[in-house]
């Protein structure tokens, strides 16, 4: 049997000086990068085995079949809390609302009992140095460290878990979103973190995310939105309905509002901590004119009529107007 051509290092993509700490991190990084629970591709399983066994070899820890904290040094205060954002539309945010959160977490594999080998009941080739008992590295011809030399195993990788000794076991947990809080606050969960090994578990830290909405805009708490108005309107003034997020608010719209406007809600933006009305901030609302199009003859004459009518006192209904004919013929000879 000829030997391979095995490069741990190369696999765990580190320098061939890297420490301890630096093959842990590159370890763990990749694991859970190839996971066969977490990467759907399908040479996942064999890709970890890959690594699994990179890992062993320079760790020089064949015998130990762990999981991902595996010769890790105790967690730091805080090192079981977990991160993560909550995403919620502007409607949810606002009113608050009871919203499902998947927590992805680890549990011992059961096929295994988390020691991520199971005995064979016959040996096998060892699937680094396929039988040879030993390995050619990058720099000479050694003796197989998984195997230790024998070019067979007795006890091999857990198919169930990929030898990592643990399962994915997502949880779903409603959580209680206040109304009013703003993006980039933070809900502290407390027991819903990682697994701490000394039993219970972290804090559960969860962002408050916006979801990108197609109208409406937060600034601060003032809600900025928008929205097209009939020309006609504008200029008659009268009953319009602005659009807010929790349904239309209508207004009394003053005449004359020829090139548009910002309209200033008080109030009626975004809801202090709790729902309070008190702090809400405004919905800032700016118009924007729309001709009417596609008139038939008909509409069209009657504009006209209109338009006639008005310019009979240009002066008065169109000052600017008239002012600029005034200046023109003031300017010819």
């Amino acid at each position: 049997m000829s030997e391979r051509l095995f490069d741990p290092h190369g696999i765990l993509e580190i320098a061939e000086d890297a420490d301890l700490a630096t093959i842990r991190r590159a370890f763990r990084r990749l694991a859970m990068r190839w996971h066969p629970d977490r990467n759907p591709d399908p040479d996942a399983t064999a890709r970890f085995r890959e690594i699994r066994a990179a890992f062993d070899w320079l760790t020089g820890d064949a015998d130990v079949e762990g999981g991902d904290d595996e010769g890790e040094t105790p967690p730091e205060a805080g090192a079981s809390d977990r991160h993560a954002d909550i995403e919620l539309s502007l409607v949810e945010a606002m009113l608050g609302c009871d919203k499902p959160f998947v927590i992805r977490r680890q549990r011992p594999c059961d096929v295994c009992d988390g020691e991520g080998s199971v005995a064979l009941s016959h040996t096998r080739l060892c699937e680094v140095c396929h039988g040879s008992g030993k390995v050619r590295t990058t720099h000479s011809l050694e003796k197989c460290h998984i195997c230790g030399g024998r070019g067979y195993v007795q006890r091999a990788a857990c198919d169930q878990c990929a030898g990592s000794g643990e399962i994915v076991a997502d949880r779903t947990v409603t959580v209680h979103v206040g109304a009013g809080m703003l993006p980039g606050e933070v809900l502290r969960l407390k027991g819903l973190g990682h697994e701490s090994p000394g039993g219970g578990a972290g804090t559960l830290f969860l962002t408050i995310r916006l979801a990108a909405d197609d109208l409406f805009e937060l600034a601060g708490r003032d809600i900025r939105v928008r929205q097209p108005v009939s020309m006609l309107r504008l200029i008659a003034g009268g009953r319009l309905s602005i659009a807010a997020p929790l349904g239309p608010v209508l207004i009394e719209l003053e005449p004359g509002q020829v090139e548009g406007c910002e309209l200033r809600l008080n109030g009626k933006g975004y809801p202090g901590r709790g729902g309070s009305l008190d702090d809400a901030g405004d919905l800032v609302v700016t118009l924007e004119p729309c001709p009417p199009e596609h008139l038939d003859e008909a509409q069209r004459r009657s504009l006209a009529k209109l338009e006639e009518q008005l310019q009979r006192e240009r002066a008065t209904h169109f000052p600017r107007l008239d002012d600029w004919w005034q200046a023109y013929l003031a300017s010819r000879p």
